[in-house]
């Protein structure tokens, strides 16, 4: 109850930030947040601060105990913020980093630093070839906060990186080639844990045939190679199937594609195959993004198994601040993990964030937010609920660079 009215007292203390004219705040947010762009022609950089409080429900995140309790307590973020971008009419070029300063009322040994930085490139090099560079980088306290599939949710310290690039290209007037790479890197901080540290290397290559403005078809073929627990675990992805890109309307965009997944474990000279399919219908408006999204593969698992079978289905809503003085983000997704090993069990996550905010000034918005994350194993004491709620101050203005 005393963390409860701490919380309570924080909170009452940033909305008084809001009528004296200074503040900030943050809250835990998707793996690959940024801060928005205000595409400001030129060189520009925002700099930015945040400060909040906000409740943990379950700060160990573990399942409940014999009165169906788990341990709480209320938080203190601080989180400095920078984005360096460039825009002009052939090039775009955007990073950024946000570190989140974590301050617990009670569980003072649960305090510490993370941090989360990204970079993107995108050139058009002619009218037909345009190069594109992704690079995100996130530390976290705790595994529910990565976007992973069939990771159990743990108070485990990580690090996540994701790598790619790729080349889009017209090669005729009806004729389209998309090749990229990708590279993502896993590192759990403790150890004696059932996951296991990993790195995946990927290629892909899209041939497609636009049948007018609307509608283009083709193949893909893409493959993976991941080598986890430090070379224990070696696995060999292959896909290989057709795609459909349709434009319903104007602002509203149909892909589609499936085919075959042919997996080889290379440590237990193992195979498997089966189906793929991904789908994904986003409509973009003038203030708001909705999209909704739907897969079903053979991926690598950071866990024991080392392979698995995923299904997940994510839908969001996107209103970005800059062209919204009220607005909101929210998404929600559901993952389910079937691991090839019989020893570890199914998992069922759920996540879902919202945040609702109003901008002050253009420099100065108040948000609240919540979060939800869930994950279910099926076996007893396998359930994990965690809720974080809580309210912040952002403070954050673009200038141009001369």
């Amino acid at each position: 109850m005393r963390v409860f009215f701490r919380f309570i007292a924080l909170s009452t203390a940033a909305l008084a930030l809001v009528a004296g004219g200074s503040g900030s705040v943050s809250a835990q947010q998707d793996a690959q947040a940024e801060l928005q762009s205000w595409r400001v022609p030129g060189w520009s950089f925002t700099p930015g601060v945040s400060i909040g409080g906000q409740f943990d429900s379950n700060v160990g995140i573990t399942g409940p105990d014999e009165f169906g309790k788990t341990a709480s307590d209320g938080l203190m973020e601080i989180e400095p913020m920078g984005q360096l971008e460039f825009f002009s009419a052939r090039t775009t070029f955007s990073s950024g980093y946000r570190g989140s300063l974590r301050r617990y009322f009670e569980l003072n040994e649960l305090d510490g630093l993370d941090h989360r930085m990204y970079g993107m490139l995108r050139h058009r090099l002619n009218r037909r070839v345009t190069l594109f560079f992704n690079e995100s980088f996130q530390q976290e306290p705790t595994t529910d906060a990565l976007e992973l599939s069939g990771v159990p949710f743990r108070r485990v310290g990580s690090r996540y990186n994701l790598f790619s690039s790729g080349v889009e290209a017209r090669l005729t007037r009806s004729l389209d080639l998309n090749t990229g790479y990708e590279m993502t890197f896993v590192d759990f901080l403790s150890e004696g844990i059932s996951l296991s540290d990993g790195i995946v290397h990927g290629a892909h290559a899209e041939l497609a045939h636009r049948f007018g403005e609307r509608l283009s078809a083709g193949g893909e073929y893409g493959i993976r190679q991941a080598n986890l627990n430090t070379g224990d675990r070696e696995f060999t992805y292959q896909n290989a199937g057709g795609v459909l890109h349709y434009r319903t309307a104007e602002r509203t965009t149909l892909d589609l594609s499936g085919g075959l997944t042919h997996v080889v474990d290379r440590g237990r000279n193992e195979t498997r195959s089966g189906p793929y399919v991904k789908a994904a219908l986003v409509h973009r408006a003038a203030r708001a993004t909705v999209g909704v999204q739907y897969m079903r593969n053979y991926v690598p698992s950071f866990t024991l198994s080392g392979s698995q079978r995923a299904h997940e289905a994510r839908a969001y809503v996107d209103m970005p601040f800059s062209r919204n003085r009220f607005y909101l983000q929210e998404s929600a997704s559901f993952r389910r993990s079937d691991p090839f090993g019989v020893l570890e069990p199914a998992l069922n996550s759920i996540r879902a964030q919202s945040t609702l905010g109003y901008a002050i000034q253009r420099w100065m918005r108040l948000e609240g937010h919540y979060s939800f994350s869930a994950q279910d194993n099926r076996l007893a004491g396998g359930r994990v609920i965690r809720h974080l709620a809580g309210i912040q101050l952002v403070i954050s203005e673009p200038m141009r660079i001369q």
